[in-house]
């Protein structure tokens, strides 16, 4: 596929695709955490999400999760997670936006 190279130039550090299983679809990107385990803790993190977003009446769409250094980007769609990690102060909007194109573009196409 190569569909996530377009996130690279935007400073992401790694990001994902993945199923609902956690393996990995697509990967780009280096540095740690690795793709595998990134992929797995993404979708324990929405199935969990999606439980509490199911509990308040709706579906999980996005996250985000924040440490003193990284952050993770994620966006949830049919199925499937796309999740970026990137330094703290990274381009969070840009990032966001193209997470938002690639999963419409995904959703197409699977």
């Amino acid at each position: 596929m190569k569909m996530l190279e377009s996130l690279v130039p935007l400073g992401v550090r790694r990001a994902v695709l993945t199923g609902s299983d956690g393996l990995v679809i697509e990967s780009v990107g280096r540095g740690g955490p690795s793709a595998e385990i990134l992929a797995v803790e993404l979708a324990n993190l929405t199935r969990a999400l999606g439980n509490t977003a199911r509990q308040m009446g709706g579906e999980l769409r996005r996250f985000t999760l924040a440490t003193d250094d990284q952050e993770i980007l994620a966006v949830v769609f049919e199925g499937y997670c796309l999740g970026a990690l990137l330094e703290r102060g990274g381009d969070r909007k840009g990032v966001g936006n193209e997470l938002s194109r690639l999963a419409l573009r995904l959703a197409e196409q699977m």
